[in-house]
């Protein structure tokens, strides 16, 4: 059994606040205009709160609050049954989903009935003081019961960022193979700035959304001195940044790229990636890993 959780747990926990917007799906598609047809240009995770801007329709335009694109979050526009308002219902101690996907269950029993789904990165709020077995509980939006999933699947929302890049790495490979998606920030589907963005999450390192933006922040860092966890990044100039890829060892960064189909492991010395190379980027130890 994690340790953290004693750590976090403690009785009379609860708590009450004004109600807020969550994302209460797995993943929930953020479109530039209130259209199934237009472009995706992130997701929100389940849990994920959302500032509520205005209603078209069946359509919510929003700021996705734990993305940073500006400084009140993501904006794009989500199906409205995509979004519950409600209080928060249990203690504010927080825990990061760590494996691709995980069951959420009805009884903290493997048999028990899936009532939700979370991805990698999704912020769960524990609804202790409860662990049994090597379970936990929590209450997610748009779910009024408990539910309920192995510790095992779950890292403890650091107070501090992680100083190892190699956990990061670890995590980031466990995605290897999903394939891309423009936008997307899932197992299901994944594009470049988001893969990077999500293993960072669940360490505690908030990164900017976007691969541009990314590329503003961090600690230069030269091609002989790179480090796991590292980031690559790529473009016609250091102006037109497009692509973004994460340092692994032994000369191999691992990125998901759109012409590759997925998420690949690929040579830092590639001669299609040595050709746009803009530079590198070390986030940990970093000054600031926001604009």
């Amino acid at each position: 059994m994690k340790t953290f959780v004693l750590a976090l747990l403690t009785a009379g926990c609860a708590w009450a606040q004004s109600p807020k917007s969550f994302i209460k799906v797995e993943v929930a598609d953020v479109r530039i205009s209130p259209q199934d047809n237009a472009e995706q240009v992130t997701q929100g995770l389940l849990g994920d709160e959302v500032q509520l801007l205005e209603q078209r329709g069946d359509w919510f335009k929003v700021f996705v609050k734990p993305q940073y694109r500006t400084a009140q979050g993501y904006p794009g526009w989500l199906r409205k049954d995509s979004v519950v308002k409600e209080a928060p219902q249990a203690s504010p101690a927080q825990v990061v989903v760590s494996v691709p996907e995980v069951s959420l269950r009805s009884k903290p029993e493997a048999s028990a009935k899936v009532l939700q789904k979370a991805g990698l990165g999704s912020s769960l709020a524990l609804a202790g003081p409860y662990q049994k077995d090597g379970w936990l509980s929590f209450w997610v939006p748009g779910v009024k019961e408990q539910v309920y999933a192995p510790a095992k699947d779950f890292a403890p929302a650091p107070e501090t960022p992680v100083t190892d890049g190699r956990e990061i790495v670890e995590t980031a490979a466990q995605l290897k193979g999903t394939p891309y998606l423009w936008g997307g920030m899932s197992y299901k589907g994944i594009d470049c700035s988001g893969f990077t963005y999500t293993a960072y999450r669940v360490h505690g390192v908030t990164l900017p959304r976007d691969a541009d933006q990314q590329f503003q922040v961090g600690i230069p860092v030269k091609l002989n001195e790179l480090k796991p966890g590292d980031l690559l990044f790529f473009g016609d100039s250091a102006k037109e940044i497009t692509h973004v890829g994460m340092y692994m060892w032994d000369g191999k960064f691992i990125h998901a790229s759109g012409s590759l189909g997925g998420v690949h492991i690929t040579k830092v010395d590639h001669p299609k990636y040595s050709a746009i190379f803009q530079g590198a980027r070390r986030m940990l130890g970093a000054e600031k890993t926001l604009p």
